[in-house]
């Protein structure tokens, strides 16, 4: 179906959500009913999810409208004659596919009567955060274990960052934990759509160059600047969980010799232990958790004008607000409309910090 949601703004700038639900095209009768749209993009850890909450007053949506668990939904946002970031080319159209999702709950509410339908971005099969297997993996790598349990489920794979070596590693969990854990060993970060896993190196994205700029206040001369909406802008920095360095300590079977490990300074050390294959994959994993901790270490949030141009895992530049300006990562953008509140981002990222570990 392909739902519109015209939200007034002066020069007719208008912000419509697109919405394919399976095959079916039911855009003018439940246009009236809705009353907001939610579409969560999260870098990692979580799926990416959309809500949306509809007017349910009418018998229709408690018997031949209710929807079913487990059709697909495809959301898209679309603004008209909208600024993106105050571009010199001035008002234009924009259009950004959120994705696939599968409507995964649903919940009602009375007075006033309220349905809302959740859908995440995962695999059809459930048995890829449901099912616990028990294996065990030899003589591969972390790119060939992803490559595998990503064609289990028929999805497509994409691999962007360095791959380690694995001799050995049990395997007790769900395919989903289990390849979060065995990733997150290594700072590697994982995305799950429906139709596809995404395996991406977090520091390196954060190397890259910021792709957009949003500002404290508009500057002369550009007016139409991006700005951070008043009152909305948070920041938070903290030094415990942080570190200098550390020392990873484990055993060589063959000189059976406890051997240290050791990167960065001893201001403020973590202290690792376990097996490993080599010296050289305990110095791999001792640095992934020292850029893990680091991750996060410095967050702001804020909210801007819907921007539907933006992503989570690019990396943007804050301008204004004194020392807390600067490069941030984008860990989420939540893009929310609602009839009264019309169409706006909110932004979670971190500070992009200039450390190594050699």
């Amino acid at each position: 179906m392909s739902m519109m949601l015209a939200i007034a703004r002066p020069k007719g700038r208008q912000a419509t959500i697109l919405l394919k639900y399976e095959n079916k095209d039911v855009s003018a009768e439940i246009a009236p009913d809705i009353e907001s749209f939610r579409y969560t993009d999260a870098a990692a850890s979580q799926s990416d999810s959309v809500s949306i909450t509809v007017n349910a007053k009418a018998d229709k949506w408690k018997n031949d409208w209710m929807p079913e668990k487990g059709v697909k939904l495809y959301p898209t946002i679309v603004v008209k004659d909208w600024n993106i970031g105050g571009v010199s080319s001035g008002y234009r159209d924009y259009s950004a596919e959120c994705g696939a999702f599968v409507l995964d709950d649903m919940s009602f509410s009375s007075t006033p009567d309220t349905l809302t339908m959740g859908g995440v971005a995962k695999p059809n099969d459930t048995s890829f955060s449901e099912r616990n297997r028990t294996f065990t993996w030899k003589k591969t790598s972390v790119k060939k274990i992803a490559e595998t349990i990503a064609g289990r489920y028929g999805l497509d794979f994409e691999f962007d960052g360095d791959d380690h070596d694995i001799d050995a590693k049990e395997q007790d969990a769900t395919d989903s934990s289990f390849l979060q854990d065995l990733c997150d060993t290594y700072a590697l970060v994982i995305k799950v759509y429906a139709a596809k896993l995404w395996v991406y190196d977090r520091e390196k994205y954060k190397a890259k160059d910021a792709v957009w700029t949003v500002y404290e206040a508009a500057p002369p001369g550009n007016p139409t600047a991006l700005c951070v909406e008043r009152g909305s802008f948070k920041w938070s920095t903290k030094l415990t969980g942080t570190y200098t360095g550390g020392v990873y300590t484990y055993t060589n079977k063959t000189k059976k010799i406890n051997i240290n490990v050791k990167v960065g300074t001893e201001e403020r050390q973590l202290k690792l232990s376990g097996k490993v294959s080599s010296e050289a994959d305990a110095k791999a994993r001792l640095i992934a958790k020292l850029k893990n901790a680091s991750h996060g270490a410095t967050t702001i949030s804020f909210t801007i004008p819907g921007y539907p141009v933006g992503a989570s895992a690019q990396c943007i530049n804050v301008v204004g607000f004194g020392k807390m300006a600067g490069k941030y990562f984008i860990d989420e953008m939540e893009h929310s409309y609602s009839p009264s509140g019309g169409y706006k981002t909110q932004v979670k990222a971190s500070k992009v910090e200039q450390e190594e570990f050699a």
